[in-house]
């Protein structure tokens, strides 16, 4: 009986260390999903301003891909 239940302890904790390598799997998908959420956001942001509000700020119709990717605000 005590074999069994030590095979039984090391199934549980081999079970334990794969759902928490699926779990950590999962919550590391679903920030890269925020992330991109976050950079569709901010591209579409200063994809709607004018040519001379871009001005304005220092920035042009071929820097918005850039600045949306490197989490500047404007």
């Amino acid at each position: 009986m005590t074999r069994i239940t030590a095979t039984a302890g090391s199934v549980t904790t081999r079970f334990d260390t794969v759902f928490a390598a699926m779990i950590a799997s999962c919550a590391e998908f679903c920030a890269g999903a925020r992330q991109g959420r976050d950079i569709e956001q901010r591209y579409h942001a200063l994809e709607r301003r004018s040519g001379p509000d871009l001005a304005r700020i220092g920035l042009s119709r071929t820097d918005i891909a850039r600045v949306a990717l490197s989490s500047t605000r404007h």
